[in-house]
């Protein structure tokens, strides 16, 4: 049984990358995968469960979970610096999942809770991060927290990146500088 709840995740992560959101159902994703429909809806109880299990899987998978937690041994602002960094490098490898579970929220579908669950752990991320931060003159933990994550959102990379041809870590550069010079006490 956890061999078919991998494969599940696998081929409905390459059904978002070779298809898109709409891809993205029980029907196809069981008929794919070898298996009934009953089967991908044991693992699984709904698409909004399969869409954040994709995602939680892939930073399982992807290492990214752990290289966040590595962050954190170091001083704040380069642990807020590199969090940003392994976040916007990570932004192009989740970039299918993060805009179907965006897609989901925008039209109210089931996903649009998967959409968020994402974000909001995304979120708590950036606090935890944040919280430690000698802060700019002007910022206080929520708003520096909300200012950071509002920037870093995977829509932005798809709009710079995908549709004005910026290259991928020029983008990431110029959005991680911009956001430690705002929200970083300078040393003295």
């Amino acid at each position: 049984m956890p061999d078919s709840r991998e494969r599940i995740l696998d081929i409905a992560f390459q059904l978002v990358r070779e298809q898109g959101a709409t891809a993205v159902t029980m029907a196809g994703i069981a008929d794919r995968a070898g298996l009934s429909r009953q089967m991908v809806y044991v693992h699984f109880r709904s698409r909004a469960g399969l869409l954040t299990a994709m995602a939680r899987d892939h930073d399982r998978r992807s290492g990214f979970a752990e290289r966040v937690a590595a962050a954190r041994e170091l001083p704040p602002a380069d642990a807020f610096e590199r969090l940003l960094r392994e976040w916007l490098a990570y932004v192009p490898e989740i970039l299918p999942v993060a805009r179907a579970l965006e897609a989901a929220a925008i039209t109210g579908e089931a996903g649009g809770g998967a959409w968020r669950d994402r974000m909001d752990d995304l979120h708590g991320v950036f606090r935890a991060a944040v919280e430690r931060l000698e802060l700019a003159a002007g910022w206080t933990v929520d708003t520096a927290t909300d200012w950071a994550w509002a920037r870093v959102q995977p829509g932005g990379f798809d709009h710079l990146v995908s549709e004005r041809g910026w290259d991928a870590g020029e983008y990431a550069d110029r959005v991680t500088r911009s956001i430690v010079g705002e929200l970083v006490r300078p040393a003295a």
